[in-house]
């Protein structure tokens, strides 16, 4: 099949996604670089040849500037909001010696986390001492309207898988009830709530088909503009069990 290169621009700054199209695949990589200690992040590609079932492989990614420990990233419980799954990274610089060291390992350092994996959109926490961390993803861009399913999960922390910036009205929440069912975005500098938003849906708008989108949880304020950069993540506080959120087509 015809091979046609292409790049993606990213609006990140310190972002690159260089792109190549090989038979209807696009593969690349990108740098998105930590806004602060509580960064929420996630993989904007999946893992080559998973898209048949998309996820990502921890191994997909590269710390730059994380220092052993002091810096790491953790999994939440989408139960409880609780750390289930702590990681840092180990570079050529700090393996030293012994490169077959560099990936993700667990906190005492005697167990590799390189092959965990995790469903496409999953999101996790960073907590970074060190300034300035960049974060390599690196994988396949997963093309098409994508629908996350988060059934059964009350507090998912959701990335935007899409290596591109997309904003709050790009997506459609689907089996969300208004004010019940929202996402939350953290500070970077306490990992503490500083935007909450929330769905109204067709059903919820009855009659006024101009309320479809998201809101403030006064009902106030739209906020179908708010930016959803390419790597970050929200954590989502949902009391129905049977919420889905629709990603657009990364290349429409």
């Amino acid at each position: 099949m015809k091979k046609l290169m292409m790049t993606l621009a990213a609006a990140l700054s310190a972002t690159a996604v260089v792109a190549q199209i090989t038979s209807g695949n696009i593969v690349g990589y990108q740098n998105v670089t930590a806004g602060g200690q509580y960064f929420s992040s996630g993989a904007p590609f999946i893992s080559i040849g998973t898209s048949a079932n998309p996820q990502w492989r921890l191994g997909d990614i590269k710390g730059v500037g994380m220092v052993p420990v002091d810096d790491n990233i953790q999994f939440l419980n989408p139960a409880d909001a609780n750390t289930v799954l702590t990681a840092t990274y180990i570079d050529a610089a700090a393996a030293g010696e012994e490169p077959s060291l560099v990936g993700w390992w667990n906190m005492d350092g005697d167990t590799r986390l390189d092959d965990q994996v995790f469903a496409a959109g999953t999101g996790f926490l960073c907590s970074f001492s060190s300034v300035g961390v960049v974060l390599t993803y690196a994988g396949e861009v997963l093309d098409g309207s994508t629908t996350v399913d988060l059934n059964g999960m009350k507090y998912p922390m959701v990335a935007n898988f899409l290596p591109k910036n997309i904003t709050l009205g790009d997506l459609v929440g689907v089996g969300m009830v208004p004010v019940d069912d929202n996402i939350q975005f953290l500070s970077v500098a306490g990992a503490i709530t500083e935007l909450t938003a929330t769905y109204i849906d067709a059903a919820a708008a009855g009659e006024e088909p101009s309320l479809v989108g998201w809101w403030n949880m006064d009902g106030d304020t739209r906020l179908d503009d708010v930016a959803f950069p390419a790597g970050t993540a929200f954590l989502g506080s949902f009391a129905s069990s049977n919420v889905q959120i629709i990603f657009p087509d990364p290349i429409p």
